[in-house]
């Protein structure tokens, strides 16, 4: 069967491969599978299939590497330091020419020659190169080790990439199925629309959006080019004026003349020639008001005719633009002249802001002063002191509160406005959202005026400025006389006296002027609310008593106190009396307080501007009011029935407030008060720890029954019994409850013990506070129920990692919730999850109650959180050794899993120390040997020399039931000279061969982690052979090899050199030379074909493991991609993609799982195999040469024995001295071939003792894999099978009931938005049997 991934499928069935030759010296860039699968090719047209197939494209995914000048592929001279390498790019070049860069984790194609064109400045000039058609650009995301499914394994190295490098691809949209009724109709119908509504969209262009003259004059740099100077012009002389000094006296030497005044200046000495004081005088000419500012009506006015000339000279400006930009912009925008006139208008009024409004603060500080001075004193008023209807009881009255808290906080940002305008945009969005909170007044009008999605205000005159008295209390605002003035009068094109804004402003018109003059009695209540919350807090018994149980003489002297108070009031003398302000359709609601001299401009010629002290300031004034004609065209709002605010409830009048808007001072009503944070009586009670006055309060039964005690919480939505809790306040816990729990029913304790704050929390969640409520209300506790963090109260006491009780905490809570989970099973920690994928393994920090989890609890151990994390890997981050001991016990946990950058949980690890400590879990879970001995490789890590070190460790047992670790580092370089040194001092041993070994560096700017695995097992399986060889494991050179943490490599060839002169030498004396080689001709050809036979098999069943590890994981990467086609099926439940989701999660192959175990042990029993062959192939090379060797000396004897017939007797000397040589040649030769007959039987007897230790060797090495095997399968399995349950349970849920409502929307949020995301941030589990990946889909 082919691979799932559809690049690999393709690769492996085209004759490409065959050019990929030698395969260690060639890179697969391999898309994603779920990439390949649900994208196309819209470049081309032809299907994915047939793009993926061509040659062109896989051959473009083929990076060649060239040959590295050194010899040994992980030695130290390997590759370029990795410091030189970080953050450069290197160009490689693709199987069929093409050249790519590689720079970090990103690989880009080049155009090259082909592209005429060459964007990385990577590439050579002088020597072109063929590019790819289009740049593109893919991130790499992690490698793998892939064995395709053939009889003869090669290892392939693979870099999975985001995006295919050859052409254009767009994902397949999946259209959501929902069904509906007719959809046949109407999809017909939006097929026939469909032509003429992609040609409107397309003849029409998108037009810009201008929220700014701003953002226009950035848009449109023609505009501002040509209005620059003028601008700049008009603020210049804007600045100049008002910064201006006073003009030097007549006296003094030298007086300059004086300069041309330009427009602001004229407008503001035109503005103080025309102004007319119309302040009436006092009715006692004696009286002189020598706190007034004489000439404060003037500056006002005198600032706003600069304004106001200011904004029109903008505007001309404007219109002065060439007239082919003005005609572009009206194109390319949906701006309109109005439009752009207040645009400027809020331009010009922000760049003269802080010359402006500083100055009228300053004007109107007597006047904010006195107003912030009585709203100070009503800082403790009560919301329902203000007048207010509220039905509902307190669960309304706290509803309100905390609809009113974003209304006040966006009344507060009325303080960094930078013009009128916005302060105006701010006062109107206030109340609208005010006038919104209640449906006080029913909206009349038709349906079409009540699905508008203009802003309604539903709530009357009254209720509306009760409401905005409580804001601006709360708010605590700064110069709010100055802002109203400064909305009112600097406002020119916007008509702020009518309309939804002329509505806004004078409702807060109308609650300045209550403020000032009629809020007496709320700055009684809150002196009495002040005396009360007082009292409570200090636990002043006395003086609560005294105002929840008033005598007659109390009141009396409350009443003494208002009456002085009032008194004092109304003898103050005041410029602003009170008048009754009505409400009236189509008026401008002005009232007497904000109608001052600065507001109205007179024609008169009086001379009350020269004498202003004999003004009358007890009336209106002998000029009538009039409407200020403005010079800025503006753009009047109507007042309709289609205007954004209705005025249908405008009946009120602010005389009949008066009375509604005294405050009530009963004691019913103090009882219910709270503070600006929602804390009632009782709450502050409970916050300042003061249990005498909570049980006084509780007493207190009239005003506050059981419902008003469930119902009392404060702004953050905080209980009574939340509170005391959070504080651990055992007496304040134990009254409350105790009060609770004897009035309450079952149903209402449990209800009020489920409340939630606004952080989402429930008592639950803080009962870590109070430990001892765990067994009292545990099982009335909602141990399921999540807050905002997706925490529950079972993790929340988990987290409590430094209370002096956690153990038993928490034991406590495990038990408990267990009980109240009621289906008899083992705790489903699957249910105490947070938001960010953390288990109760991932936060716990205790073993012993990990152990309680692992044994005892529904727990998947691998599961990871939002960062891919494990349990394992945070223990080993934040240093929890006793945490990772207690993890790598338990057979289930994968310990070689691997975040997203690749990393195992010990390269995590906090530091060196607690890494030394993980590696000796990793060596104590490997096999020990014959002695007891545990030796093994149990860590691979990159130097930043570009070299690999392995990390040695060897445990040896002592006495007293303990070990002696030994610890050493080697690299690859020394396990190929041991290797070749014990091959030199034992030819006839067969030992695995270690020179074929791939080099991680490929990619120096992305090291293969997998060949960095790969290469730790394969040396590891070098060593534990070794250790078990027949004839080499008690070698002294191996045992050196990790024994001693400092090899002395020549010294170490020294000793070699010897022994191989040792071994010559008795060989030469201890062994007979072989007669007859046909017996051991026979012998080494019989036991080769027996071996030859053992590697068929081992191979035939290497290629089984391996397939079954490539379908296991194509399995899964199949299910993700059927979990995110049934997410896009809505009227699918929630719970059943959630259920699909926990199964395929449970699916999911894990980095270590009993597949790539086996097929590992099968590699490593192969290469004994082969070893074996190597070896057993020595007698038959020593036969050719022994044959060789006497042929030889045959042939020179016999050419000595023949007579050579010289004439004469000639050349004696020469043909004597040429028999000789042949007889010393020939004896040579039997000499050689007699120390090769010697030599093969020491061959023989080796090969034949080694090879029945071999043979039993073999057999065990087979018999643990298998035995391996089926207990890792065992575990997998029974993992599966209880994530499967898992998933049964919430299906299982919904029919019951029992699941949450978080637990029903997850999966499909998971299947919509998590594998999403998951693509987005290359966040990809691809997986293969040796626990990399086959190119399989997203992470889940």
């Amino acid at each position: 069967m082919q691979p799932l991934n559809p690049f690999l499928a393709a690769f492996f069935r085209s004759p490409v491969v065959a050019q990929c030759t030698p395969v260690h010296h060639h890179i697969l860039l391999v898309p994603l599978t779920d990439v390949l699968l649900t994208y196309r090719e819209a470049e081309s047209g032809a299907s994915a299939h047939e793009v993926i197939a061509s040659e062109e494209f896989l051959s473009s995914h083929v990076l060649r590497i060239p040959l590295p000048a050194a010899s040994s592929a992980g030695g130290k001279d390997a590759g370029q330091n990795l410091r030189d390498v970080r953050g450069k790019a290197k160009q490689f070049s693709t199987l069929n020419g093409r050249s790519v860069v590689i720079k970090d984790s990103f690989v880009y194609s080049n155009k090259g020659a082909d592209g005429a064109v060459t964007p990385l400045a990577f590439s050579r000039a002088d020597s072109p190169i063929p590019g790819f058609k289009t740049l593109a650009q893919a991130q790499i995301l992690n490698d793998a080790t892939w064995y395709p499914d053939v009889f003869e394994p090669r290892q392939w190295l693979l870099y999975f990439i985001s995006k295919p490098l050859v052409g254009t691809w767009e994902e397949i949209k999946i259209a959501p199925a929902v069904l509906i009724h007719g959809v046949k109709q109407i999809e017909a119908a939006e097929q026939k629309r469909a032509p003429n509504g992609e040609s409107a969209d397309q003849a029409v262009p998108r037009k810009k959006d201008i929220k700014s003259f701003h953002d226009l004059l950035n848009h449109f740099p023609m505009i501002a080019r040509q209005m620059q100077p003028g601008l700049e012009r008009l603020f210049l002389e804007f600045t100049t004026v008002f910064e201006k000094p006073l003009p030097p006296p007549p006296s003094a030497l030298s007086i300059p003349d004086p300069q041309l005044e330009g427009p602001i200046a004229a407008a503001m000495k035109r503005a103080r020639s025309n102004s007319i004081p119309t302040r009436s005088g006092r009715e006692s000419p004696d009286s002189l008001p020598v706190t007034e500012n004489f000439y404060a009506e003037d500056d006002e006015d005198i600032m706003r005719a600069s304004l106001e000339t200011a904004v029109t000279a903008a505007i001309d400006l404007f219109q002065g633009v060439d007239k082919q930009q003005l005609s572009l912009l009206g194109a390319t925008t949906d701006l309109t002249g109005p439009l752009v006139e207040k645009l400027i208008e809020r331009y010009v009024t922000e760049n003269v802001h802080h010359l402006l409004f500083p100055k009228l603060s300053g004007l109107k500080r007597p006047e904010d002063l006195e107003l912030e001075a009585k709203i100070r004193q009503m800082d403790f008023i009560d919301i329902s002191q203000l007048g207010i209807p509220i039905d509902g009881g307190s669960r309304a009255k706290h509803d309100l509160l905390i609809q009113l808290g974003p209304i006040i906080e966006e009344f507060k940002r009325i303080t960094g406005a930078r013009s009128p305008g916005e302060m105006m945009d701010n006062l109107l969005s206030t109340t609208k959202a005010v006038s919104q909170l209640t449906e006080m007044s029913k909206t009349q009008g038709s349906g079409e005026d009540q699905a508008s999605e203009k802003a309604i205000m539903t709530v009357n005159a009254d209720t509306l400025v009760s409401l905005l008295l409580y804001v601006v209390i709360r708010s605590q605002v700064r110069n709010l006389q100055a802002r109203l003035i400064y909305v009112r009068n600097f406002i020119f094109v916007d008509d702020v006296d009518s309309g939804e804004m002329g509505y806004a402003l004078s409702t807060f018109e109308a609650v300045l002027t209550y403020l000032v003059m009629d809020s007496a009695g709320l700055r009684r209540a809150s002196r009495r609310n002040k005396a009360l919350w007082d009292a409570t807090k200090k636990g002043n018994m006395n003086d609560l008593k005294n105002i929840m149980e008033p005598s007659t003489l109390a009141v009396d002297g409350d009443g003494r106190d208002e009456d002085e108070s009032c008194t004092r009031e109304s003898s103050r003398g005041s410029r602003r009396p009170s008048f009754t302000w009505s409400f009236a359709n189509g008026s401008s609601r002005r009232s007497s307080l904000a109608l001052s001299i600065s507001d109205r401009f007179s024609h008169g010629s009086g001379l009350s501007h020269v004498f202003p002290f004999q003004s009358n300031g007890d009336g209106v004034g002998d000029f009538p009011m009039m409407k200020r004609i403005k010079k800025v065209a503006m753009d009047t709002r109507s007042l309709s029935s289609g205007s954004e605010i209705s005025f249908h409830s405008r009946t009120g009048s602010l005389g009949t407030l008066g009375s509604a808007l005294e405050g009530d001072v009963s004691v019913e009503r103090l009882a219910q008060t709270s503070d600006s944070f929602g804390e009632s009586v009782l709450m502050m009670a409970v916050q300042n720890e003061q249990p005498e006055p909570a049980m006084y309060l509780l007493s207190l039964s009239g005003y506050y029954p059981l419902e008003v005690i469930l119902e009392d919480m404060n702004n953050e939505d905080t209980t009574l019994l939340g509170a005391a809790i959070q504080l651990g306040h055992g007496e304040l816990i134990d009254l409350i409850l105790d009060h609770v729990s004897s009035l309450a029913t079952g149903d209402q304790l449990a209800q009020y013990l489920c409340q939630q704050d606004i952080w989402g929390r429930s008592i639950g969640h803080y009962l870590f506070h109070a430990p001892s409520l765990i067994n009292r209300i545990g099982r009335l506790i909602p141990w399921r129920q999540r807050d905002k963090n997706g925490q529950t109260p079972l993790f929340a006491l988990c987290r409590s990692y430094d209370h002096a009780d956690y153990y038993d905490m928490v034991e406590t809570g495990l038990r408990v919730a267990r009980e109240v989970q009621g289906d008899g099973r083992p705790l489903h920690i699957d249910e105490h999850v947070d938001g960010k994928g953390n288990t109760l393994l991932h936060i716990i920090n205790d073993p012993r109650l990990a152990m309680r989890i692992l044994h005892h609890c529904d727990v998947d151990v691998n599961a990871t959180n939002e960062k891919r994390f494990t349990a394992l890997m945070v223990a080993s981050k934040y240093g929890r050794y006793d945490m990772v001991r207690c993890l790598f016990a338990d057979p289930r946990v994968d310990v070689t899993a691997r975040e997203m950058r690749g990393l195992t949980a010990v390269e995590l690890a906090k530091d060196d120390d607690v890494r030394n400590k993980i590696d000796d879990l990793g060596l104590f879970s490997m096999p020990a040997g014959r002695d007891g001995r545990i030796t093994g490789v149990v860590r691979a890590f990159f130097v930043e020399d570009g070299s690999v070190r392995r990390v040695l460790k060897s445990a040896a047992p002592t006495d007293h039931d303990s070990y002696t670790v030994t610890t050493s580092r080697r690299s690859l370089t020394d396990f190929e000279q041991l290797a070749r040194l014990l091959g030199e001092e034992h030819p006839a041993s067969w030992i695995p061969s270690m020179a074929d070994t791939r080099s991680p560096f490929q990619l120096a700017t992305k090291p293969s982690r997998a060949l960095l695995r790969d290469i730790q097992a394969k040396t590891d399986w070098f060593l534990r052979i070794m250790l078990n060889h027949p004839s080499l494991a008690t070698h002294e050179m191996l045992w050196e090899f990790f024994l001693v943490p400092e090899l002395q490599l020549e010294a170490m060839e020294q000793r070699t050199k010897l022994k191989v002169e040792t071994r010559v030498e008795r060989i030469k004396e201890d062994y007979e030379p072989v007669e007859d080689v046909r017996e051991v001709e026979q012998f080494a050809n019989h036991a080769r074909e027996m071996v030859r036979s053992v590697s068929y098999s081992t191979k035939s069943v290497t290629r089984r493991a391996n397939g079954i590890g490539l379908k296991a994981s194509d399995v899964f990467d199949a299910m993700v991609l059927l979990h995110r086609q049934v997410a896009a099926v809505e009227y699918i439940p929630g719970s059943h993609v959630g259920a699909l989701e926990a199964y395929v999660r449970a699916m999911a192959p894990t980095q270590s799982s009993p597949q790539a175990m086996l097929h590992t042990t099968l590699l490593a029993m192969q290469s004994t195999v082969q070893a074996m062959l190597s070896s057993l192939s020595r007698p038959a090379t020593l036969i050719g040469q022994i044959t060789a060797a006497k042929r030889e000396a045959d042939r020179n004897e016999n050419s000595v024995g023949r007579s050579s017939r010289w004439p004469l007797g000639l050349l004696d000397e020469t043909r004597q001295r040429l028999q000789d040589g042949k007889e010393q040649r020939a004896r040579k030769s039997r000499q050689e071939a007699e120390h090769l007959s010697r030599e093969l039987r020491y061959t023989q007897q080796t090969v034949a003792a080694e090879l029945a230790g071999w043979q039993d060797m073999h057999e065990k090495m087979g018999r643990r894999a298998i035995r391996e095997f089926a207990r890792g399968m065992v575990v997998q399995e029974r993992t599966r099978l209880d994530g499967m349950m898992r998933a049964l349970r919430k299906v299982e849920a919904l029919g019951t009931g029992t699941g949450t409502g978080t637990d029903v929307d997850t999966g499909r949020r998971w299947g919509q938005a998590g594998v999403a995301s998951a693509e987005q941030n290359g966040e990809v589990a691809e997986r293969t049997v040796t626990d990399e990946a086959n190119g399989g889909g997203a992470m889940v």
